[in-house]
């Protein structure tokens, strides 16, 4: 089974989850401040006073990983995992179903054209002090790549006024790669921003799919059911019937606008979008507007896991395949140590040189479409008595078995992804890398305190 946006957030309102904000609440600093606080206490929510809007602002329904669950689980409880998540998306890549269009649905019974649209009615929020304005952060564009495929993914959205708004596309998205073919073959370029999608389809805009398979094929999937659309009445793009609301795009690759908002990184973006001219919007009569609280959120966090997810994946089985001696090993990206990779690689060492030589060659491992340092800030390498996924471990590792300055490694010459604000004006951003293992000469003076059969004893066997 699956259950759909609205029965999500039913289903969190019947379990206590679901915080209902009935004061005016403005949306400039003060909503996100209130979402960053129920975010933390891991409540969903519906601001039901917006000042300046009449709709209602709803969010935080996925502020835990555990939270898919109530996606798919029978009983509505909370019990799932990263992993969990990460081999549904996976499985709807390798079993696409393809969406089913359909004559009418709650998306389309208000469709408003021309004057009637009126972006600033949103209840947008300005999230920080340096943001240039109010942003849709939870909105997904669904567009035509130049191969025929339909792609989903997240885009950061700018209101500008009342009809216009931007459309950001980060290096890794598809749509940069489709703003840049438009613009080269001077061809049209229609995207629609959808509110309030499918679960399954959040997940799949989330992730990355092959370049000839659709997201709303992949959400299918993930479902084991068709995504029903309707096709947009000014773009001729996919719509998926039962969500919030939508907005048909004409995009202007000619008029490029620079852009801030607080990123997952806890650091600042500044982005240059096209200015996007909205030909229609399409609601629910009781339409609610979804929002992801900015910056580094719990909720936006969780999303962001899933695009990584199965590179991840390819990069632990490349790397176990190319060295031997690699016992176990952690990608850690968490935005507490910033935006970018951290790989803790526990080994079973032949020498004290191996380790440096492993740093150097895994920062210039080939990814297929970029090096392993474009993401990667640092390299651990530690012996195979550290749990490389126990951060506590690894840093007892890494200062304790260390004596040798030549043990420290960075590298200033490495091209990185833009979310590495700290990167400089050429592109390029330190790289470090890090051998906590133990010299062979001391090993023996370096041996870490175990019990034996520690796993084996439990306390509750003598209460």
């Amino acid at each position: 089974m699956y259950r759909s946006f609205r029965q999500v957030i039913e289903l969190l309102d019947s379990q206590g989850k679901l915080i209902r904000v009935s004061k005016p609440v403005d949306p400039r600093f003060e909503m996100p401040a209130l979402m960053k606080a129920l975010e933390d206490d891991s409540k969903a929510f519906i601001f039901e006073n917006v000042k300046g809007s009449d709709y209602k602002a709803v969010g935080g329904l996925f502020t835990s990983m555990s939270r898919y669950g109530l996606i798919f689980n029978d009983d509505g409880s909370e019990e799932f995992t990263y992993e969990q998540a990460g081999q549904k998306v996976m499985g709807g890549i390798a079993n696409p179903i393809p969406y089913n269009n359909v004559e009418s649905g709650p998306v389309i019974e208000n469709v408003l054209t021309g004057s009637d649209i009126d972006l600033t009615s949103l209840p947008a929020p300005t999230f920080f002090e340096l943001d240039t304005g109010p942003f849709l952060t939870a909105a997904v564009g669904i567009f035509k790549k130049p191969n025929g495929t339909i792609n989903v993914g997240f885009y950061r959205c700018l209101i500008i006024d009342s009809q216009n708004l931007l459309i950001n596309a980060s290096g890794l998205s598809d749509l940069r790669k489709a703003y840049a073919w438009h613009k080269e073959n001077e061809q049209e370029m229609r995207v629609a921003m959808v509110l309030g999608a499918p679960p399954a389809l959040l997940m799949a805009a989330a992730s990355k799919s092959p370049d000839d398979i659709s997201e709303l094929d992949v959400a299918g999937g993930i479902n084991g059911d068709a995504i029903d659309v309707i096709f947009g009445p000014e773009s001729g793009l996919p719509i998926p019937v039962d969500c919030e609301m939508a907005f048909e795009t004409i995009v202007d690759l000619d008029n490029m606008v620079e852009n801030t908002l607080g990123e997952f990184g806890a650091q600042y973006g500044t982005e240059h979008a096209p200015m996007c001219k909205v030909t229609s919007m399409l609601k629910r009569n009781d339409a609610m507007f979804y929002t992801l609280m900015a910056g580094r959120a719990k909720e936006h966090n969780n999303l962001g896991y899933l695009t990584v997810y199965g590179i991840i994946k390819g990069l632990e089985q490349k790397i176990k395949e190319t060295y031997s001696n690699v016992r176990n090993l952690t990608v850690h990206f968490d935005t507490k140590i910033g935006p970018l990779m951290h790989l803790v690689i526990a080994i079973k060492k032949n020498d004290d040189d191996e380790p440096g030589r492993m740093i150097k060659e895994l920062f210039e491992m080939n990814m297929g479409f970029f090096n392993l340092a474009w993401m990667a800030k640092r390299i651990i390498i530690v012996d195979d008595d550290v749990d490389p996924n126990d951060m506590d471990d690894v840093e007892w590792a890494t200062w304790t078995r260390i004596g040798r300055a030549e043990k420290l490694h960075t590298f200033s010459n490495f091209v990185t992804w833009e979310v590495d604000r700290a990167a400089l004006p050429d592109g390029t951003s330190v790289r470090i890398g890090v051998d906590a293992t133990k010299d062979m000469d001391y090993a023996d003076d370096l041996v870490k305190p175990t019990i034996p059969n520690e796993d084996e004893i439990k306390l509750k066997d003598y209460l």
